[in-house]
C-alpha cells in the first residue's frame, strides 16, 4: 500500500502575523564585590567562587562571595570589606567570602575561616556586624574580636 500526500504546506506563521523572538533567559546579576585584598606579606593565593585553580594574590585584588583566601607560612594579608571591617590574615590561614544576608540597618560582615588566625577590627560596631564561621562553631560580634 503506497500514500501519497498532496497539497502545500506550509511551516511557520501565517502571512499576516510576526514570528515570535525566542524568549532569553535573564541574564545572571554580575557578582557584587565585598572586599579587596590589602597589606599582602610573601605567599598569598585567591580562588575564585567560579575557578578551580590558585591564582596569586595582588595588592588591590576585588573579592567576591565565596572566594578564598589562602597564606602560607610566614605570609598574611589583609581584607578591607565595603562597609570598612579590615580582617587580618595570619600565616597559615584559610578563609571564604561567605554569603552576606544583609539586616537593616546593620553592614554586616560575613566570612568563614577554615584554618589559622584571624584578628577583626570594625570601623563603626554599633553599625557593623562581624559573622566568622568555623566548622565547629560561628561567632557573631558587633566590637573588636580576636579568633584563633
Amino acid at each position: 500500500m503506497v500514500f501519497v500526500l498532496l497539497g502545500a504546506f506550509s511551516l511557520g506563521c501565517p502571512a499576516d502575523e510576526k514570528p515570535v523572538a525566542p524568549v532569553q533567559a535573564p541574564a545572571a546579576p554580575p557578582p557584587v564585590r565585598r572586599a579587596q585584598l590589602k597589606g599582602l606579606q610573601g605567599d598569598v593565593k585567591v580562588k575564585r567562587a567560579a575557578g578551580d585553580e590558585w591564582l596569586p594574590a595582588q595588592e588591590g585584588m576585588p573579592l567576591f562571595e565565596n572566594d578564598k583566601v589562602r597564606t602560607v607560612a610566614g605570609a598574611g594579608a589583609q581584607i578591607v570589606f565595603a562597609n570598612g571591617s579590615i580582617v587580618n590574615l595570619g600565616d597559615d590561614a584559610l578563609i571564604g567570602i561567605a554569603e552576606t544576608r544583609p539586616r537593616p540597618g546593620q553592614e554586616r560582615t560575613d566570612l568563614t575561616v577554615l584554618r589559622g588566625r584571624v584578628d577583626a577590627e570594625m570601623e563603626d560596631p554599633a553599625r557593623q556586624s562581624l559573622s566568622v564561621t568555623t566548622p565547629a562553631a560561628t561567632v557573631r560580634a558587633g566590637r573588636e574580636i580576636v579568633f584563633q
